[in-house]
């Protein structure tokens, strides 16, 4: 039997199930819209144990890492709390403070968290691409609040073992500002361990070359949609949306699901700061 198409079908509804069809739609799509902003604002603080050796020879180590606050005061004096609570050694940021779209005013609210962050661990950012947009401002409130920022820079920071970690911050991949050249040496050259600071995981392959051990990303926020049976984050931005991969033979990969969210809505993938510690 051939089934009616559904436009000709709800035209020969009566008005009452007209009515009560539209309802129920309307009903169901404020369902979605709000489930997606109440799960935005679940942050989450998970700790990631890095296998041994990811970093060969910096020893023990606590690293806390965020991205992608997207202009969000409320999840950013959040992920501040969380991060003192966890005393780490070093604290990394890996950019997107601002949304290009949205004004950024009253940055009170970031130059007092950072800064709170800085007093409490080293403190080193990069940018993400929406920073851009907003350039001189995301540079003023890192500046006032004490966070050093890397763009295409590196810096030797020594380990509370005594160890020295080579850190790496490059300009964003998406904005063309990435020089890694500038501050990275070439494969198997460098005798320290090398922490790379990149906002977008699939610059990866365009860092082959050289000599790197793990790479901090974010931009992905994860997809922002997880699947709710595996948990697993789904992105058609890169291969890599969520997590922490292998990169070659040696080499790592963590990217953040990050803090904040384009539209303020996420499903099954909540916000999340990280806590990312090496072992003895």
């Amino acid at each position: 039997m051939k089934r009616p198409h559904p436009i000709k079908w709800f035209r020969r509804q009566s008005r009452k199930v007209k009515y009560a069809l539209i309802a129920f739609t309307m009903l169901c799509g404020w369902g979605v819209i709000l489930f997606g902003k109440y799960s935005a604002q679940q942050l989450q603080c998970n700790t990631i144990t890095l296998p041994p050796d990811t970093l060969p020879g910096a020893g023990a180590l606590r690293i806390a890492f965020f991205s992608d606050v997207h202009n969000n005061p409320a999840l950013f004096i959040q992920v501040v709390d969380m991060i003192i609570d966890a005393q780490p050694d070093l604290i990394i940021f890996g950019g997107d403070l601002v949304t290009a779209e949205q004004r950024f005013r009253r940055s009170r609210w970031a130059v007092e968290g950072f800064r709170r962050l800085s007093e409490a661990a080293p403190c080193y950012a990069i940018l993400g691409n929406h920073d851009y947009e907003k350039l001189e401002q995301v540079e003023r409130v890192l500046n006032t609040a004490g966070v050093q920022l890397l763009r295409n820079d590196a810096l030797d920071w020594k380990t509370p073992s005594g160890a020295v970690l080579r850190i790496v911050g490059l300009g964003d991949y998406n904005e063309g500002d990435e020089a890694p050249a500038r501050c990275m040496e070439k494969q198997d050259e460098e005798s320290a361990p090398v922490l790379l600071l990149s906002h977008d995981p699939e610059s990866r392959w365009l860092l082959q070359h050289f000599d790197w051990d793990l790479m901090l990303s974010g931009h992905t926020h994860g997809g922002q949609i997880g699947n709710p049976f595996t948990g697993k984050a789904i992105s058609f931005r890169s291969s890599m949306p969520a997590g922490l991969f292998d990169f070659g033979k040696q080499r790592r990969v963590f990217v953040t699901r990050g803090v904040g969210a384009i539209l303020n809505m996420r499903y099954f993938c909540p916000p999340e700061v990280n806590i990312i510690e090496q072992k003895p």
